[in-house]
């Protein structure tokens, strides 16, 4: 009889360790589940026109990304925009709404969430080339779905949080940590509705809240241009108007 159970819990361990998944597995099935690794190595620009909801208030805005090198969104709101560019390690703003009509230079915390955010291909994405450590930290339900959660360390020493669709392999979640005059606050993004635009998955809804609170503001996407032609001026910080 001992000689039988040990036999049978070494079948359980062996079959548990077949069935557990490691990090890079999770991750080559997420890459494949959003269009797969050639797709995304050809993703050199993108351009997202979308809108955000804001106390029953569409705002528009646009996006244009020049992976790893530049961005400029652009938000408009009762008939001011306001601009925020970032290129190389630096970048500049423009703010009406706080009646700051000449461009002014982009602070370091500006910077560095540009700079994650024109990373087309995400921290998951050939990670160990972009510096990034990934662990998976389990498995765990997301309002009623599986999900894996992988833990991510950038060179930066920031962490984000990553929650993959144990079935169908796309991301759901990822809460992050940003500082915001002067106080550091942790928020989460929620993406659904998924669609292919060129081979690549992409969410055409995403709810950005703070973490713990139920609702938060909500970005529809209306239009995502893979690849377009960008002209590299609309990065330039423009010259003071004239008094």
């Amino acid at each position: 009889m001992k000689v039988l159970s040990k036999l049978i819990f070494v079948l359980l361990f062996i079959a548990s360790t077949v069935s557990a998944q490691t990090a890079d597995e999770i991750i080559a099935k997420h890459i494949q589940a959003m269009g797969g690794s050639a797709k995304f190595a050809a993703l050199k620009t993108m351009k997202i026109t979308s809108s955000i909801d804001m106390m029953g208030m569409k705002m528009p805005v646009i996006s244009t990304i020049v992976d790893g090198k530049a961005s400029r969104t652009e938000v408009t709101f009762q008939g001011m925009t306001q601009i925020l560019v970032s290129e190389g390690d630096g970048g500049w703003y423009i703010s009406p709404f706080q009646g700051k009509t000449d461009p002014e230079k982009a602070n370091e915390e500006m910077i560095k969430e540009a700079k994650e955010e024109r990373d087309l291909s995400g921290p998951l994405y050939n990670y160990k080339e972009k510096g990034n450590k990934v662990e998976l930290t389990g498995k765990e339900e997301l309002e009623g779905t599986d999900v894996y959660k992988l833990k991510i360390t950038r060179p930066t020493g920031d962490v984000s949080y990553q929650y993959i669709d144990a079935s169908s392999y796309l991301l759901l979640k990822e809460t992050s940590k940003q500082k915001f005059q002067d106080k550091e606050e942790e928020s989460e993004r929620l993406l659904s509705n998924y669609k292919v635009i060129d081979g690549i998955n992409f969410p055409f809804t995403v709810e950005i809240r703070k973490v713990g609170e139920s609702t938060g503001q909500i970005m529809t996407v209306d239009n995502v241009e893979m690849n377009p032609k960008v002209d590299d001026s609309i990065f330039k910080m423009p010259a003071p108007k004239a008094k």
